[in-house]
C-alpha cells in the first residue's frame, strides 16, 4: 500500500534513482508472495523482495548510478546501514505504539503508550547529538538510504503525535526532518507533511 510508511521508503529511493515501482492496494496475495505473509513486497522478474529495507536498498542499487543514496564509499555505506537499522530497532517500535491507537491499527494500553513516548524521546535524543553539530544530512553531504528510511518511520509520528512540547529538546531533528520531508522527491510520494501542533489523542485515552 502506497500509505505504508515502510513502503515510503522504497518509493522515494525509486524518485531519486529513477527507478519505477508499479504500487498495487491488493495484498489478497500477500501470503503468497512473502515468506512472512506481510507487506511490502517487490515482485521482480528475478523474485520477489520482502522486507522494506531489503526493497529501499535494492532499489537504490539498480537505480542510476549517480544519485548516491549508498554513500560514496564503503565507510559511508556502512554508516547508512547503522542508520537504516537504528531507525527499524529503535524508532519503528515505540512510533507504532504511540500512534496506531489512534489510527485503530491496535488498542490502547496506558502503560505502553507512556513508555513509547519515553522509548522514542530517547531515540530522537540520539539523532540530535549526531546533528548537533551542523550536520545537514545524517550521512555524507547528501540524502542517503539513511536519510530516507528514518525519516519515513517518523512520517506520521510527527504528523500525528509529536507535537511542539515533544519537539522542544530536538530542534535539529526537527530541522533535518522539516527538510526531507520539504524535497520533491519525498513531496511526491508522501505530499505535504503538516507537523502536528497538538497530540491526536486515542480513543479511551483519557
Amino acid at each position: 500500500s502506497p500509505g505504508n510508511f515502510r513502503a515510503f521508503k522504497a518509493l522515494i529511493a525509486a524518485e531519486y534513482c529513477g527507478v519505477d515501482i508499479v504500487i498495487s492496494d491488493d495484498l489478497t496475495q500477500i501470503g503468497s508472495l512473502s515468506p512472512v505473509g506481510k507487506a511490502p513486497v517487490l515482485v521482480t522478474p528475478k523474485g520477489n523482495i520482502w522486507e522494506s529495507n531489503a526493497i529501499a536498498r535494492h532499489v537504490a542499487r539498480i537505480g542510476k548510478g549517480d544519485s548516491g543514496l549508498n554513500g560514496q564509499n564503503m565507510y559511508e555505506a556502512a554508516e547508512i546501514d547503522g542508520w537504516i537499522d537504528f531507525g527499524s530497532n529503535e524508532l519503528e517500535l515505540p512510533a507504532c505504539v504511540w500512534w496506531y491507537p489512534i489510527a485503530g491499527y491496535i488498542p490502547y494500553n496506558e502503560k505502553a503508550y507512556s513508555k513509547a513516548k519515553i522509548d522514542l524521546a530517547a531515540a530522537f535524543g540520539k539523532i540530535e547529538c549526531h546533528l548537533f553539530n551542523g550536520q545537514t544530512f545524517l550521512v555524507g553531504q547528501q540524502i542517503t538510504l539513511a536519510d530516507i528510511c528514518v525519516a519515513s518511520a517518523l512520517v506520521y509520528p510527527m504528523k500525528l503525535v509529536c507535537d511542539a512540547s515533544f519537539l522542544e529538546p530536538f530542534p535539529n531533528v526537527s530541522r533535518w526532518f522539516k527538510m526531507c520531508v520539504d524535497q520533491s522527491e519525498f513531496r511526491s510520494i508522501i505530499g505535504d507533511v503538516r507537523l502536528c501542533e497538538k497530540e491526536f489523542l486515542a480513543p479511551n485515552s483519557q
